[in-house]
């Protein structure tokens, strides 16, 4: 099958292009090598350097999703599937510049939509976010209510409002992913768990924003996974969330990175963000009786491996 991965340079869509690679699916990636301020250049050179160590041959087109003419270049694969991960990755960052912030999530999937209304694509896979249900507690649904607190999270949702009338307008399939907290070697520096390990193996404080926050945590393989199930399952038209099913909170996992580590470290609660919703477990039913979804990795041992690769 010839699949077409936009974002395929960052954490999450590089380890997809990877396993589907390994399928023996024909790969297309679509990135813009954005360092959307949060690291170096070098350092992120180094960074895709790491996450396309097992890539096989891989047709790659540098562009950006918003741009008609990158995306035409990246539809002439033909591709059978899209699976649209390229996003301004961050809440903060779109708060800090929500005009292209915005126009990259909603502008950007609608453009890759009009693509494959007129290329005749099977599936678009939008992985989306656990920030369009903003507030939520344990056991939350696909079907709940959608309250998003931030500017992230509403553009994630109008995105996904544009994927479903893509769907009943054109016909477009689709599969709606929704992942939470997802961590693991290959991630940027200024990710919550990456900043909680940094300070811990340099025995400084580390800063908890609501340490009773609960976070729904999922280790990247996990996350690859659930959503190559999304792209490739038979079942179409419907949104999953794609977690590990149990939430740790901020200040569990500070401690828990202390312990790891060894660290000297002590933990100060900064108080609540309130660009950052309260949240909880999400429930993951559909996607395991639907996709056959199941995530693999414990929290403690997915800290471990992390650690592991950042040593």
């Amino acid at each position: 099958m010839k699949i077409l991965v936009t974002g395929g340079y960052g954490f999450i869509g590089s380890r997809i292009v990877e396993k589907l690679s390994a399928m023996g699916h024909s790969i297309s990636v679509l990135d813009n090598s954005e360092d959307y301020g949060v690291i170096s250049k070098e350092e992120l050179k180094k960074l895709y350097t790491w996450r396309q160590r097992n890539w096989p041959h891989v047709h790659q087109v540098h562009g950006d999703v918003t741009d008609k003419l990158n995306v035409l270049t990246a539809f002439k694969s033909t591709p059978d599937v899209v699976i649209h991960l390229a996003s301004y990755p961050r809440a903060k960052i779109v708060n800090n510049d929500p005009v292209f912030g915005t126009n990259n999530i909603i502008g950007g999937t609608v453009n890759l939509l009009w693509h494959c209304q007129h290329m005749s694509v099977k599936k678009f896979v939008f992985v989306s976010s656990s920030m369009i249900y903003g507030h939520f507690s344990d056991g939350t649904r696909e079907d709940a209510d959608t309250k998003p607190n931030n500017i992230y999270g509403e553009a994630k949702l109008s995105a996904e409002r544009m994927v479903k009338h893509y769907h009943s307008q054109y016909g477009i399939n689709y599969a709606i992913v929704r992942p939470s907290g997802v961590y693991g070697p290959g991630d940027m520096e200024d990710r919550v768990l990456s900043k909680f390990f940094r300070r811990a193996m340099n025995n400084e404080t580390i800063e908890v924003h609501d340490g009773d926050n609960r976070v729904d945590f999922t280790y990247v393989e996990d996350t690859a996974d659930g959503i190559i199930k999304a792209a490739l399952s038979d079942v179409s038209n419907k949104s999953f969330n794609i977690t590990a099913g149990n939430a740790t909170s901020l200040r569990t996992a500070a401690e828990k990175i202390i312990a790891l580590t060894g660290s000297k470290s002590n933990i100060v609660d900064t108080g609540a963000n309130k660009l950052y919703p309260k949240r909880g477990t999400l429930d993951i039913t559909r996607a395991k009786d639907l996709l056959g979804y199941q995530p693999k990795t414990l929290f403690d041992e997915g800290l471990k491996k992390y650690y592991e690769w950042l040593r």
